[in-house]
This record gives C-alpha cells, sequence and structure tokens, in this order.
C-alpha cells in the first residue's frame, strides 16, 4: 500500500522551495529597487565584479553579452526541462528495461548538454575578461 503525504506537507515543502531563494539575495542594495536593470548591473559589475568600467546600452559587448547570457540561460533551463522529463520517464517505466535505459541515455545527454553550456559560459567570461574589457 503506498503512503501518502499529507496536502499541508505538501504545501508547505512547496512555499519553502519558492520562499527561501528570494531570502537570499535580501541583502542590502546600494542602489534603489527601481532603478534600471542597466544601472543595477553597473553597480554589481563596479563594486562586486572583476570590472572596474560601467557598460553602457551601445557598446557591442553589453549586447553581445546580454544575448549570450539569455541564450545559455534558456539552454540551462532547456536542460532542466529535459532531466524532469527523463526522470519522469524512469520512475513510470515500471520495470521495463527498455524504458530504464532510454530514460538514464536521456540523462547522460542532458547531463552532456549542461557540462558543454556550462564550459561555453567559462570560455565566454575568459573573452570578456581578456578581450572585450580592452574595447
Amino acid at each position: 500500500m503506498k503512503k501518502k503525504l499529507p496536502s499541508w506537507l505538501s504545501v508547505l515543502f512547496l512555499t519553502v522551495v519558492l520562499v527561501i531563494p528570494g531570502l537570499v539575495f535580501a541583502g542590502n542594495n546600494i542602489i534603489k529597487e527601481s532603478a534600471s536593470p542597466l544601472d543595477r548591473l553597473n553597480n554589481a559589475a563596479t563594486n562586486y565584479g572583476p570590472f572596474s568600467q560601467t557598460a553602457t546600452e551601445t557598446s557591442a559587448a553589453t549586447i553581445v553579452g546580454l544575448v549570450i547570457n539569455v541564450v545559455l540561460g534558456i539552454l540551462g533551463v532547456i536542460f532542466l526541462v529535459l532531466t524532469i522529463l527523463a526522470g519522469i520517464k524512469w520512475m513510470t517505466a515500471g520495470g521495463n528495461d527498455t524504458k530504464v535505459k532510454e530514460a538514464q541515455g536521456a540523462i547522460t545527454k542532458a547531463v552532456i548538454g549542461i557540462l558543454i553550456i556550462i564550459s561555453s559560459y567559462a570560455i565566454w567570461l575568459f573573452i570578456q575578461m581578456a578581450f572585450l574589457s580592452k574595447i
């Protein structure tokens, strides 16, 4: 017989999972919350980052950097979705070895993909620090 978690425990778990990450960024901000995203990025870069330059909206490095960060973020979300779908497939395999092998293969491919994404991000950071900061 399967045991079911009480519904209040599920709600409590989801609330904690959704609220706790917001508390991580509850530090004292120097810049106002109503500031533009570019001002917030400049504040973070000049106070906490390795660059002492401020970004401008029209610089090529800023535009390319934003595009690459968005693309890598979307790829990270795709990795998460693929991993969850493969996990669901594995859990619902019902002992069928072929479905389990397919799910394991999908998870392996997703992990290889996220390693490629992380490597791409590391290469991008190196290029940005080494070359684009000189522009």
